[in-house]
C-alpha cells in the first residue's frame, strides 16, 4: 500500500540522483513508496531506476524552478504523506521509517526533517532560525567572510546546539523533509519563489496555521551539498537568493518574518 509520495526535482540529469534512488530502494518502507521525478531541462538521457522502486519521470521543456516543479509532482499524489527529496540526498534504510512513525504518532506535526550529515560524516547545520536583515548580510555578502563566527550568524545556523535531541525549529533546508499532505493541501510551495526561500516560506506558513516544524536526530541522511551559491558573490544562485529574499520580505511586509 502506497502512503508516502516521494517528490524529487532533477535539473539537467543530476548524476547523484541514481545514488538517491538506489538508497530509497533499500529503505524499509520501499514497498510503500511512489516516486515522482520532475526533470527540469532534461538532457534526453534515460535513467533505469531500481527494480523494486516505483518511479515515474516527467520531463519538462524548460526549468520550472524548484517550487513549481515540486507542486506539479504533488498534484499526482493522494497519499497522506509527502517526502520531498533533493537528488543529492542519500537516505539510510531506517531514515524514512523513523520520520514516518514519529509523524504518524504526533498529529500536530506538519513537517519533519532528519539530521543531515556532510559526506565526510560531520553534522550539517540544516536547521535555522528565521532570517533577519543582519543574517542576510552575513550569509550572502562578503561580510560573512569577515565575521564567520559572529553571534548573529551562530544563532541563525544554530551552531551552538548539539543536534542530538528532537526539537521544534523555525525552518530547515528543503533538501529532505516529510510533510503531512493535509497541512499543505494541493500546493506545497509558493510558486513565486523560483529558487530559494520556498522552504522558509513553507515552514512559516505552516507555523502560522498552527502546525509544528520538527527536527528528528534519529532519522539520518547524507547531503552532498555542493553550495554552488557560495563560490562567487556575483553568481546566478546568489542573485536568485537575493530576488527570493526580496519577494519573501514583500510577502510578509506587515509582519516580522519570525512571527509565529
Amino acid at each position: 500500500m502506497t502512503n508516502i509520495g516521494v517528490i524529487i526535482v532533477d535539473y539537467q540529469f543530476d548524476p547523484l540522483l541514481d545514488i538517491a534512488l538506489t538508497a530509497l530502494s533499500t529503505c524499509s518502507l520501499a514497498d510503500r513508496l511512489k516516486v515522482i521525478v520532475i526533470e527540469n531541462k532534461p538532457s534526453g538521457q534515460k535513467r533505469i531506476p531500481p527494480d523494486n522502486l516505483d518511479v515515474d519521470f516527467f520531463p519538462q521543456e524548460g526549468n520550472l524552478g524548484f517550487g513549481r516543479a515540486a507542486n506539479l509532482a504533488r498534484l499526482k499524489f493522494v497519499t497522506p504523506y509527502l517526502f520531498v527529496l533533493n537528488p543529492d540526498i542519500q537516505v539510510f534504510p531506517e531514515t524514512l521509517s523513523v520520520l514516518h512513525e514519529y509523524m504518524r504518532s504526533h498529529p500536530e506535526v506538519g513537517l519533519l526533517v532528519p539530521k543531515l550529515l556532510n559526506t565526510e560524516g560531520s553534522i550539517q547545520c540544516s536547521s535555522r532560525t528565521f532570517y533577519t536583515l543582519s543574517t542576510i548580510l552575513l550569509r550572502r555578502t562578503p561580510l560573512g567572510r569577515l565575521f564567520p563566527n559572529h553571534p548573529i550568524l551562530r544563532k541563525h545556523l544554530m551552531l551552538d546546539w548539539d543536534h542530538n535531541s528532537i526539537k521544534e525549529i523555525d525552518w530547515a533546508l528543503g533538501a529532505c523533509m516529510l510533510i503531512r499532505a493535509e497541512a499543505v493541501g494541493d500546493e506545497i510551495f509558493d510558486p513565486r519563489f523560483f529558487l530559494y526561500f520556498e522552504d522558509v516560506d513553507l515552514c512559516l506558513r505552516l507555523k502560522k496555521k498552527g502546525w509544528k516544524v520538527v527536527y528528528h536526530p534519529e532519522a539520518v541522511a547524507i547531503h552532498a551539498h555542493r553550495q554552488k551559491s557560495r563560490k562567487s558573490f556575483f553568481s546566478r544562485a546568489n542573485y536568485e537568493h537575493f530576488v527570493s529574499w526580496i519577494k519573501f520580505m514583500a510577502k510578509y511586509k506587515s509582519t516580522h518574518p519570525s512571527a509565529k
